[in-house]
């Protein structure tokens, strides 16, 4: 079998791909995981075991075993999301992450038991340097939010780890310049086994690592590799232009196969530039159209759902399908909002508060019975999940107006005037 259409082999229930195939080094805290929902472990001393940590290598044998890795069977419990999402009839990311072929390990070509296998997929983190302050990221991933931390004392009223560095293990200068040396030392041994590599920040496309990345790839042949950026589209068109340029010519000389990048955005008007502090739509759009009009360039959206961004989520899937026209194949990603709690969607009651905007965000969805069946299906799913929240949660709901408040103290912003209809108290 071509092994660029070879689907993850383990049929076992509930194994799951990214578990076997993907690694995530987020060097500016120096941990890994093998799913965005997971726990993150220490990077190893021994640089090149990552993606095969006692605690890796734990939870892929509860699978094998026909187990979800919870707490009670020993695992860390973090696959609790696709759990729920399975069990109400949904389409959760591990069952998505199964549908996407070219990228299992050549260990299980010969052992579909195997449990220390190669990564064929990394996604890397490279450092915070970021020129964004989105609402749900942190001072990790955020140099912006790091500074903003350093120039306030939070008066929000509540524990907010946003607002506070020293809660995320950020490790110090020297450190990263040492881990960043192992991480580029890896990929000039290995980039000529992977199948595709993930460079996200902060903001890519503002790091010095990602042109020490671009180097190293200019040094190997690597023709079945696909570079996947990530990035907010907030670079000034010239440069951006330049980058992708230079990018052209590494596919053109065979050093990489194919080039994707994944545009982070959540929503649409005042609410999409509130949510993610820093973004400019009509900057964001020039760089959109110019780079869906590259045939050359495979394309994703990439959108964290929250309760700042259901309300005009069908106006970015039109623009979505406006593009269209011009790269047909620009693909539409999303995930649940994690790690802060007072932003999810759950702390309202679905029907009183979700249910007329998620009929219209699927009725906008662009179907075609292939891959955007699978979008249209996981947001369904994610509609699935919430519509068993059936009550107001109220003490989250006075943290989330706490937060959007010292957002505003900071930032100058007015949450009540963008989101209104979060402006509701328990009578």
């Amino acid at each position: 079998m071509d092994d660029n259409k070879q689907l993850f082999p383990i049929q076992i229930h509930p194994t799951c791909q990214s578990k076997w195939t993907w690694s995530t080094l987020w060097l500016r805290s120096g941990t890994t995981n093998s799913c965005h929902r997971c726990e993150r472990q220490p990077i190893p001393d021994n640089f090149d075991e990552f993606h095969n940590t006692d605690h890796k290598i734990n939870e892929r044998n509860i699978m094998l075993s026909g187990r979800w890795p919870t707490v009670a069977n020993g695992g860390s419990g973090h696959c609790e999301f696709c759990k729920k999402v399975e069990d109400v009839g949904g389409t959760s990311d591990r069952m998505y992450q199964r549908c996407i072929p070219g990228l299992t390990p050549p260990e299980l070509n010969d052992d579909l038991t195997a449990v220390s296998v190669t990564p064929r997929l990394l996604e890397v983190f490279l450092n915070n340097t970021c020129n964004l302050q989105c609402v749900y990221c942190n001072p990790r991933d955020s140099s912006k939010i790091y500074d903003e931390n350093t120039r306030f004392t939070d008066e929000s009223g509540i524990s907010v780890k946003s607002f506070d560095n020293s809660q995320y293990g950020i490790i110090s200068d020297s450190e990263l310049e040492i881990l960043i040396g192992k991480y580029l030392d890896w990929l000039k041994r290995n980039g000529h086994v992977l199948k595709r590599l993930h460079l996200l920040g902060g903001e890519t496309f503002y790091q010095k690592e990602f042109f020490a990345t671009l180097d190293v790839l200019e040094q190997i042949k690597n023709p079945e590799l696909q570079l996947n950026v990530v990035s907010n589209f907030m670079i000034a068109p010239t440069r951006f232009k330049k980058i992708h340029e230079r990018i052209e010519k590494m596919i053109d000389n065979g050093n990489i196969g194919r080039y994707d990048i994944t545009s982070s955005i959540d929503a649409w008007g005042p609410p999409g530039e509130y949510a993610r502090s820093g973004l400019k739509l009509d900057l964001w759009e020039e760089n959109f159209s110019y780079i869906a009009k590259q045939p050359w360039v495979t394309m994703h959206i990439n959108q964290t759902i929250s309760s700042l961004t259901i309300k005009t989520m069908p106006e970015l899937i039109e623009k979505l399908n406006y593009y269209r026209q011009y790269n047909n194949d620009i693909s539409h990603q999303f995930a649940m909002v994690g790690g802060h709690q007072y932003l999810h969607p759950g702390n309202f009651a679905y029907d009183d508060m979700w249910a007329a905007d998620f009929d219209k965000i699927l009725n906008t969805m662009m179907r075609d019975g292939d891959w955007r069946d699978k979008e249209y299906y996981q947001m369904e799913g994610f509609a699935l999940e919430l519509q068993q929240y059936k009550e107001t949660n109220w003490n989250q709901v006075k943290d989330l107006h706490l937060f959007l408040d010292e957002i505003d103290r900071r930032r100058n912003t007015n949450w009540k005037n963008v989101f209104p209809y979060l402006n509701i108290n328990e009578k």
